[in-house]
């Protein structure tokens, strides 16, 4: 259903019991089934595209989530550096400088986690 490599680390926020199976099936199969799943683009370009994308909004959750799966399809830090320094003369240097925290964590994160190794 989904493209190989495609985010699988979404973040897992909590739904009302009303809607939640229903949501999260129809948010997966549209975000990870019909878009990830379309051609034009490989999953590396897509994973850069929504990190951009998530840092002009400023939606960090999702952002983080997005880095990580970023870095498991391959793309470099400076790669997501370079996106989110380039969201900075578009959507300012607020939503910029926000994204690069982010993109801090996370990699001090997965740094922590390979000492660990």
């Amino acid at each position: 259903m989904f493209p190989p490599g495609a985010p699988a680390a979404a973040p897992r926020f909590e739904y009302p019991d009303e809607i939640a199976a229903d949501w999260s099936a129809f948010s997966v199969s549209t975000v990870l089934g019909d878009v990830w799943g379309r051609p034009g683009l490989d999953l590396k370009q897509r994973a850069l595209i929504s990190i951009a994308t998530l840092t002009a909004l400023s939606r960090l959750g999702q952002l983080r989530a997005y880095i990580v799966a970023g870095l498991n399809l391959g793309l470099t830090r400076s790669e997501i550096c370079e996106a989110i320094f380039q969201v900075s003369v578009y959507a300012g240097f607020p939503a910029a400088i926000e994204g690069l925290g982010v993109a801090n964590s996370v990699f001090r994160e997965a740094d922590a986690a390979t000492k660990k190794d």
